[in-house]
């Protein structure tokens, strides 16, 4: 079920409406939530629902047996292998056949695996790492085994996350079940704005940007310097509007229920640094790599060497967490290297971290730069296609330039790139929220006629549902 479709809006209301009658009665309330959650899910395929049952349980029981075991890393290993062995077979399998496949070929052997039929399960990515920060957080000890199936199977599966995020850990979702669930005027105003926006960055920006984006990078060969580059441009700022739409959405439509996550970005090319980028960007995924990968690596605690090699690491299964291809292996090992650099050289430069405002523009203009680079191989349909991308914008021409078209198109992605600035000084969001009711209503008000008239035909299904 999509955030954009009439079906959900119709659906939720309908699960607003139940969890505000069920208030009094809080297992009632929460068993009608697990139903609405599997409800949402099913819609799209329901067989997969065996998937995300068979690792509630597994995870249940598993995190209850680990406080009265001898041997608890043992129960966590096995937690590892169910889930990351379900994302395995069915996000990885066929991308690894194919890599066999093609080694095979060209040592010229007629050897050939067959590949397996089979359909990657929505938010598969998303709902197995949230599943194995509860084991992982019980083997620390820092979250007590919860022994209620029906909280825990909630945290797993709770709708607004379960298909694209956040990534919301099981002592963050537990803690708000816990705690009081009661929101006031405030929080619907707030929830309402993200909401809003969520729609407008969807279907005003991300669909009208991917009619820019989206030929560029079918046919690359076909386009020049200046299609090219603002292409790239377009992607950078469609992923933006697409994911953080979504999340915006999610945050909201959660808080109406009472459940509030964390952050999941927070104005990303505002950024001046790759480390602050990351700080941004998918919060929720960075602090998970970072908690989970990174730090069981050993961090910064080993020496400049392994730290470098830690970063790259973990960027480097970042990048193959989001989906089965080298180019978002390439993407992840840009930004392990980015970092690494950053933290060798860059960050011991005084010239290069002066205070004064032009060297804090042009660190935001190089990070952008640097993330819009890595965006080639993010969305670029194989090597061959972001190689010949990159040969164009290496290749700097006015041919083709028209003034009528490309000027436009340029000027929206400065004023895209100046709301981020703005954005992350003014804190538009809370503002409105908690400021007076004129400025909520005109909020409302215009992303609804924006949507209205700028929203094209048709609409895609978010770019994060495929992770």
């Amino acid at each position: 079920m999509l955030f954009n479709s009439v079906h959900f809006v119709v659906f939720f209301l309908v699960v607003i409406a139940l969890n505000q009658a069920l208030r009094r009665w809080p297992v009632a309330q929460k068993l009608m939530l697990l139903a609405a959650s599997y409800y949402f899910y099913g819609q799209w395929e329901w067989h997969y629902l065996l998937l995300i049952w068979f690792s509630t349980i597994v995870d249940y029981l598993i995190a209850l047996r680990l406080p009265r075991t001898a041997q608890p890393r043992r129960l966590v290993i096995i937690s590892v292998v169910v889930n990351l062995g379900f994302l395995a077979i069915f996000k990885y399998a066929n991308w690894l056949i194919d890599t066999i496949n093609v080694g095979a070929a060209a040592a010229g052997s007629a050897w050939h695996l067959t590949p397996i039929d089979l359909l990657l399960p929505v938010g598969i990515s998303f709902y197995t790492f949230q599943s194995l920060s509860y084991t992982i957080d019980v083997y620390r000890g820092v979250l007590p085994p919860r022994r209620n199936l029906l909280d825990y199977a909630l945290a797993v599966a709770f709708f607004p996350q379960l298909e694209a995020g956040p990534i919301v850990r099981a002592r963050e979702f537990l803690a708000e079940l816990d705690g009081d669930q009661r929101i006031d005027f405030r929080d619907v105003k707030y929830a309402l704005v993200l909401i809003a926006l969520g729609y407008a960055k969807k279907l005003v920006f991300a669909d009208n940007l991917a009619l820019v984006a989206d030929p560029v990078f079918d046919e690359p060969a076909a386009h020049g310097f200046i299609d090219t580059l603002i292409g790239v441009y377009a992607f950078a700022f469609q992923i933006y509007c697409d994911f953080s739409g979504y999340t915006d959405i999610a945050i909201g439509c959660a808080l109406l229920l009472g459940i509030r996550f964390p952050k999941n970005f927070d104005y990303p090319y505002s950024a001046a640094s790759l480390q602050d980028f990351w700080r941004r960007w998918h919060m929720t995924l960075s602090r998970w790599l970072r908690d989970y990968l990174y730090i069981a690596l050993g961090g910064n605690r080993k020496g400049e060497a392994r730290t470098y090699a830690n970063l790259m690491l973990t960027m480097l299964l970042g990048g193959l967490w989001h989906g089965a291809s080298w180019n978002f292996v390439i993407w992840g090992g840009l930004h392990g290297g980015y970092l690494a650099f950053e933290r060798a050289l860059l960050a011991r430069l005084r010239w290069w971290n002066a205070a004064d405002p032009a060297m804090h523009a042009l660190r935001v203009a190089v990070t952008f730069h640097l993330v819009c680079l890595a965006w080639v191989f993010f969305r670029a349909r194989d090597f061959g296609s972001a190689w010949t991308m990159l040969g164009t914008l290496a290749r700097p021409s006015l041919a083709g330039f028209d003034i009528g078209t490309h000027a436009n198109l340029a000027l929206l992605v400065a004023g895209l790139f100046a709301l981020q600035q703005l954005g992350a000084r003014l804190h538009y969001k809370e503002r409105i929220a908690e400021g007076r009711g004129v400025r909520f209503a005109m909020l409302l008000a215009g992303a609804i006629v924006a949507m209205i008239w700028f929203a094209p035909t048709t609409t895609a299904p978010f770019i994060y549902f495929q992770f």
